[in-house]
């Protein structure tokens, strides 16, 4: 029976796909629960820090002692889960010696005895723990966890979905700021400049020709009016150009991505396949002068029909790799990086990186950059 509610699961996991919000994707995973194990209760455990669980999103629950417990690592049900990353169940859990009791009086006031808990798992960092209850004694057994665990599997998938989705459209918002920015300084910035020097000759003129201090006066207060808008016109551009440092590489490259398309017509894609730690601004700047590098090299020699440009975080730290279907490397017994890729290779060395240059398996080029965190 539980097999084939997963069947039915299928379906909705393209829906579950669809959200952009991880918050969204667990309170609708939550709810199908209860129906596939044909259990009682279900809830989520969300991490708060990296040693505890918030616990939320309850379904079918009659009061509402579950959400808001604070379940530190090691600790009940799930925080033992948590610890170890596997599944885990407990016949009464009131009375189960394998667990400490410390939300026993809270399992008793919503009448619950048998519990079953999974792990939501992606590249071994728990993103939760999703919960199934009986309020009568019940031996889940490892039936009941494979179901649950593959529920789990497909809540990690959608949330990882959901983050990558969201932190894209955080780079296109810094993105779009930043291309505001430019243009308010292009045009408003140079209005400003050029009432003010306006202003100034204006007042040069009349003081030599009449003797009006009221008017010098006038004109002054206006330039230091004007002064005073550019000063915050400035203030401004600089918090609509800087991008938090979660985001900031992101942002970087994509404007690096767009602007090549945009000069070469070549189809480009920049894709995030995993969350990106923030990064020192040094490492940025490195990062995205290597894929600018990168990328006039396709520009120049590729002869390319599309591009891919990928950021992962990886060994410790974060890659930017830049891939062409083009005519791929000529051939040579020691290839000649050129001074453009060698300098950019120098600066990654001198913050621990590297830079590696390949062919790709179906021909064209991939140039890898790589930093420590």
């Amino acid at each position: 029976m539980a097999e084939d509610r997963l069947g039915e699961l299928d379906e909705k996991y393209v829906e579950l796909m669809s959200m952009l919000e991880p918050e969204a994707v667990m309170r609708r995973v939550v709810r199908e629960v209860p129906e596939s194990l044909d259990i009682d209760v279900a809830w989520v455990g969300k991490p708060d820090s990296d040693d505890t669980l918030l616990i939320g999103d309850s379904v079918r629950a009659r009061t509402d002692v579950l959400d808001g417990l604070a379940v530190p690592k090691g600790v009940g049900l799930g925080g033992q889960v948590m610890l170890t990353k596997r599944p885990m169940w407990v016949k009464n859990y009131i009375t189960s010696p394998r667990i400490t009791h410390d939300f026993a009086s809270q399992a008793q006031l919503e009448g619950l005895r048998a519990m079953i808990a999974v792990p939501i798992m992606h590249d071994d960092r728990v993103l939760g723990v999703l919960y199934g209850a009986n309020r009568y004694e019940t031996d889940f057994g490892d039936r009941a966890a494979h179901v649950l665990g593959e529920i789990a599997g497909r809540a990690a998938t959608a949330t990882v979905v959901a983050e990558r989705a969201k932190e894209s459209a955080e780079v296109a918002v810094y993105e779009e700021r930043r291309r505001v920015a430019l243009e308010l300084h292009d045009t408003v910035g140079a209005m400003l400049y050029a009432v003010s020097a306006g202003i100034r000759t204006l007042g040069a003129e009349v003081t030599s020709l009449v003797s009006a201090p009221h008017i010098k006066d006038k004109l002054q207060a206006i330039e230091e009016q004007a002064s005073e808008a550019a000063a915050m016109l400035r203030g401004s551009l600089r918090v609509l150009s800087n991008a938090p440092e979660k985001v900031a590489l992101g942002v970087a490259v994509r404007e690096d991505t767009r602007a090549f398309q945009e000069r070469t017509g070549t189809t480009t894609r920049m894709i995030t396949v995993t969350e990106l730690p923030p990064l020192l601004p040094s490492r940025v700047r490195v990062l995205s002068a290597a894929t600018r590098e990168a990328l006039l090299n396709v520009e120049k020699h590729a002869h390319a029909d599309s591009v891919v440009v990928t950021l992962v975080a990886v060994e410790g730290g974060v890659a930017v790799t830049v891939v062409d279907d083009g005519v791929g490397l000529a051939p040579r017994s020691s290839w000649d990086p050129g001074l453009g890729l060698a300098a950019i290779s120098d600066r990654l060395a001198r913050l621990g990186g590297n830079l590696t240059v390949s062919s790709g398996d179906d021909g064209g080029v991939s140039v890898r950059a790589w930093v420590p965190r």
